[in-house]
Order: structure tokens, then C-alpha cells, then sequence
């Protein structure tokens, strides 16, 4: 057990300065390595500045609930979101401490952030108690107490991101800020459909299992996976999986038409010799080879969707990027922050946590809200369905000619496929299936 923390230090001196708003920064740059994100810019406010505080100590504790769950759990899917949770969090807090450095700083602790700025600017932090009880329990009870308070630091996580989105200045905290939204939503709706599995599911078991999904194409009657190290193809009858290609970089976005060209972005895996980020690269061959497009070295697009010659893309940047000739020069659109974009009745829609479900057309200068809310989003091979998935794990579908329907409630899910009548969420060890009535 830990002993609990009862330390009656003093604020820092540079509390007064943060409470007091007017707090400007200079720096230098920093190479983040994967990450992605650009140096600060010498633009932080004091809401930049206690995000990063704050933002620490919380993810400090994130890691430390994962750790839990490395030992404890042993649900595939809890496991492997544990190592995400992990991966990704521990590299953020070593990236907000440097910026702590260049700001020329001390680290508040955890503490007395919690004092200065009260419940909500730590919202979803657990009790020692609570801490204690997680590491306490074990089997079931274990995974799905890890995955209700998961959820909940997770909650409080994207309450902060978007504080910091609404308030501070700095585009290099933005960018984390945004990264932090749209990796957390996903990890919620997982952490959920974990939830909703309520004793057991019928997912279809994928064999050698792959690793982390990030999008899917329909090839016949198979599926095509971007994964976390490489492209893989899954038969949806068996779930035989088997290496497409040669390539092992991180395909953090994926989509496109299997028979004419399938497009990608995220970062140079083992033995290549890409630029990081890739950018856009580009198939032609059913994902065989891989070509660059455009973008080299800069952008790492989370969201991908192609229209024919037209490709939409979103990164943690913030604008949307538009392209009409098959992602070679780009325009931007408005700024959002998103989980999930697709192409759909020749319209961009895009799901955002805090606007909800949103249609974009290139020609338009505005958004504008459809009025339902999801997660993840996925569009049938012949455009004539659009299916989404909400953060409690239940799953929709629309034809565009009326209202939404829900099909059923998924248990496991890192990315979603849909037909016109079927979809697949899939996850590394699995495809589950939603039929259409």
C-alpha cells in the first residue's frame, strides 16, 4: 500500500503569477521524438501553464493504474489497453516536464494543485482509498473496477484538455490538448464496451492476434487493418489474420478502396526508413508497397477519408486538411477536434466530443451540427450506410434518407468497419459482429 501523501508544504512562488493570468513564457524547441508535437511556442498563458501542472500528477496516476493492471489483469483487452494507457501517457508526462524546464518553473505537487484549483481542475483523480482498493482487488473484480475508474480519470482528463483548449494560448499545448481528447474518448468507449460485455460475448477470435487497431477497410470477404505495426488482413469467417506486405511502421490512420488506393499516416515502425511522422503515403497495390505523397517529416494525421480523388484529413493541429488531387497539395478548414472522420453523401462528417456529430462541405466555410454525438463513425463500401458508435458502446446506423436506428451495443471495440448491413468492431484478439435487423 502507499502512503498517503500529507505533506503541508507551501505554494511555490510562482503560484500568484499563475492565479493572476497574465503569465508569458519564452523557450526553445524540443525534439519529442514520436510524439509529434511542436516546441512551445513562447505564447503560454497561465491556463497553459497549470494544465501542465495539473495534467502530470494526473497522468502520473493513470500510469500508475495501468501498472495495476500489468499485474493483475488478465483480459486481453484490459492488458493491452493497460500497455496503451502506459505507452502513451508516460511520454506526455516526460514531454509537459520539459516544458515545465523551459518555462524556468518549479513543479507544483500534485497536492497543492489540487488545493489551488479545487475539484474540478483535478477532475477524475482517485482517493488513496480507492487507489488502495484497485490494487487490492484482483480477477474480474479487479478488470472491471480498473475499467469504471478508468473511465473516469479519463473523463476528468478530456475536462481538462478542453479547459485548456477553450483558454490558453500556446499551439504546442493545444496540440496535447487535442492528442489527449481524441486518444481518451476512443480509451472510454473501450474501457465501456469492456462494461457492457456483462459476463461474456460472441466476438470472433482473431488468430495470430495483431496489434493495436486503428482503422479497417471492407476487401471482399475480408477485413484490412491498419495496426500498430503494419497492414494485416483478418478473414471475417475464420479470423485467420496474415501480414499484407512487408511494412511494420504505425498506421495511425488508414482508409481508402482496397482496388484502387488505399492511403495512411503515423510513423516509421522497425526497419524503415520513412520520415517521422510519414505523413500521407499511399497504396496502390492492395497495401503491398507503400509510396509518399505528401507531408513527409510533418504531419501525423489521426483521420483519414477518401472521396474518390478528394482526401480529408485531421491531425492534432487542429485545422481539417482538404486535398482534390489525391492528397499531393492541401487547403486547410476550420479547426476541430476529433475521434473520427469519414466521407459520406458526398459530405465530411466528423465526430467531436464536445460539438457532437458534424458535417463539413470543402466549399463551406462553417460546420454545421447533425445533432447526434459518437465516437467512431465508418461508412459502407458502397456510401449507401453510415453506422457510428457512441461512447456507451451502442451502435447506429442511418441511410442519410432519415433518422438513426440502433442496431446493438458492442463489448469490444478499437475500430469500427461497417457494410450496408453489417459492421465489425474490431479489436486486436477479436471481430464482433453487428447485423442490421
Amino acid at each position: 500500500m502507499r502512503t498517503k501523501n500529507k505533506s503541508g508544504k507551501k505554494l511555490v512562488s510562482i503560484l500568484g503569477l499563475l492565479l493572476s493570468g497574465g503569465l508569458m513564457i519564452a523557450s526553445c524547441s524540443n525534439d519529442h521524438g514520436n510524439m509529434s508535437l511542436e516546441p512551445i511556442s513562447g505564447e503560454a498563458n497561465s491556463t497553459d501553464v497549470m494544465f501542465a501542472q495539473m495534467m502530470i500528477p494526473h497522468h502520473e496516476q493513470a500510469v500508475v493504474m495501468a501498472d495495476f493492471a500489468l499485474q493483475s489483469a488478465t483480459d486481453p483487452q484490459i492488458v493491452e489497453l493497460a500497455q496503451e494507457i502506459k505507452g502513451a501517457q508516460a511520454p506526455e508526462i516526460e514531454l509537459m516536464k520539459s516544458w515545465i524546464d523551459e518555462w524556468g518553473i518549479e513543479m507544483m505537487p500534485a497536492d497543492q494543485a489540487m488545493q489551488v484549483h479545487g475539484s474540478h481542475g483535478m477532475e477524475g483523480m482517485l482517493t488513496d482509498d480507492q487507489l488502495d482498493q484497485l490494487e487490492s482487488a484482483s480477477g474480474e473484480e479487479f478488470e472491471r473496477l480498473f475499467a469504471t475508474y478508468m473511465i473516469e480519470h479519463h473523463v476528468g482528463a478530456v475536462a481538462m484538455a478542453q479547459d485548456v483548449l477553450r483558454d490558453g494560448k500556446d499551439p504546442a499545448v493545444a496540440m496535447l490538448a487535442r492528442e489527449i481528447i481524441a486518444t481518451q474518448e476512443k480509451e472510454i468507449l473501450q474501457l465501456q464496451a469492456f462494461l457492457n460485455t456483462a459476463g461474456g460475448d460472441q466476438a470472433l477470435a482473431i488468430t495470430p492476434t495483431l496489434g493495436h487497431i486503428h482503422g479497417g477497410v471492407i476487401d471482399s470477404g475480408s477485413l484490412l487493418l491498419g495496426t500498430h505495426d503494419g497492414l494485416h488482413r483478418v478473414n471475417i469467417q475464420t479470423g485467420a489474420s496474415a501480414r499484407v506486405g512487408s511494412s511494420m511502421d504505425d498506421l495511425m490512420a488508414f482508409a481508402g478502396t482496397p482496388a484502387t488506393t488505399l492511403v495512411a499516416s503515423g510513423h516509421p515502425g522497425m526497419g524503415s526508413t520513412m520520415p517521422n511522422p510519414l505523413g500521407l503515403v499511399r497504396s496502390i497495390d492492395q497495401g503491398e508497397s507503400w509510396e509518399s505523397v505528401s507531408l513527409a517529416g510533418e504531419v501525423d494525421f489521426h483521420s483519414l477519408a477518401v472521396n474518390g480523388t478528394e482526401i480529408v484529413g485531421w491531425d492534432t493541429r487542429g485545422p481539417l486538411q482538404y486535398s482534390q488531387d489525391g492528397g499531393s497539395t492541401w487547403t486547410k478548414g476550420p479547426i476541430v477536434t476529433s475521434t473520427s472522420v469519414v466521407w459520406f453523401k458526398d459530405q465530411i462528417w466528423l465526430a467531436t466530443p464536445d460539438r457532437g456529430l458534424l458535417v463539413w462541405e470543402p466549399d463551406q466555410l462553417n460546420l454545421s451540427k447533425e445533432g447526434s454525438t459518437a465516437v467512431l463513425l465508418s461508412v459502407s463500401p458502397s456510401g449507401d450506410s453510415l453506422w457510428r458508435i457512441d461512447r456507451d458502446g451502442s451502435a447506429h446506423r442511418t441511410t442519410g434518407k432519415g433518422s438513426w436506428t440502433q442496431i446493438g451495443t458492442v463489448n469490444r471495440v478499437e475500430a469500427f468497419v461497417a457494410d450496408s448491413e453489417v459492421a465489425y468492431a474490431v479489436t486486436s484478439s477479436s471481430v464482433e459482429v453487428i447485423r442490421s435487423p
